[in-house]
């Protein structure tokens, strides 16, 4: 049976500031979670992560700590025992792909190592269920995601136009574009060659400049 892996029997995480801490959400912590997510990240409140401000997301269809496993896993990073960051993951067992749904962090711990967790997660879940690939798309907003997944070997393979919505402004919402990331776990063998006459001219050029094969 594919389980998430409890993070207490995963490697240790050496990157990680031991000042902080992560857990796997717990059902009483989803209202200050959900305050701060609203505090870190307002322009959530529209498009696809309006999820991540509604209760019932995490009650209904999360994998809360000491209850049964569900596709999409929540972590909560802390410091002096309060919540300061999110990273949510979401699995699809047919395929043996992860996504990288979602993460934020409060402004006063950015670019402290806390999220250094998010690649650290990612790669020992799908190590752990032996799933081949994860990705993430990204915001264009600012750089520390993309240079956080870069740093944990997640390489960008393309750009999403109109992935998403946000609140650009009061009441201003737009269509935004995304960095798509993608990470491999899967051995060369176990994946099937693709034959270059399936592909058109575009395609072609698309993919040799991704050095995907």
């Amino acid at each position: 049976m594919v389980r998430w892996t409890p993070l207490e029997e995963l490697p240790p995480d050496t990157e990680t500031p031991a000042c902080y801490t992560w857990t796997q959400l717990a059902r009483t912590e989803i209202e200050e979670l959900i305050r701060g997510i609203l505090c870190w990240y307002p322009d959530i409140s529209v498009g696809s992560g309006r999820c991540f401000v509604d209760p019932l997301f995490y009650e209904e269809r999360t994998s809360l700590l000491g209850e049964i496993d569900k596709d999409i896993i929540v972590y909560v990073g802390k410091f002096e025992g309060n919540i300061i960051s999110v990273l949510c993951l979401e699995r699809f067992i047919d395929s043996l792909v992860i996504c990288g749904r979602f993460g934020a962090c409060a402004s006063e711990h950015r670019g402290t190592g806390s999220a250094l967790f998010a690649g650290y997660a990612m790669d020992q879940q799908a190590l752990s269920m032996g799933f081949s690939m994860v990705y993430s798309h990204v915001t264009l907003k600012n750089p520390s995601m993309q240079w956080l997944l870069e740093r944990a070997g997640f390489r960008p393979i393309g750009i999403m136009p109109c992935a998403d919505r946000e609140l650009v402004a009061p009441g201003e919402i737009r269509h935004v574009n995304e960095i798509l990331y993608a990470k491999v776990y899967a051995d060369a063998p176990a994946i099937a060659s693709v034959n270059r006459a399936n592909m058109t001219k575009s395609v072609r050029a698309l993919w040799d400049h991704l050095c995907l094969g």
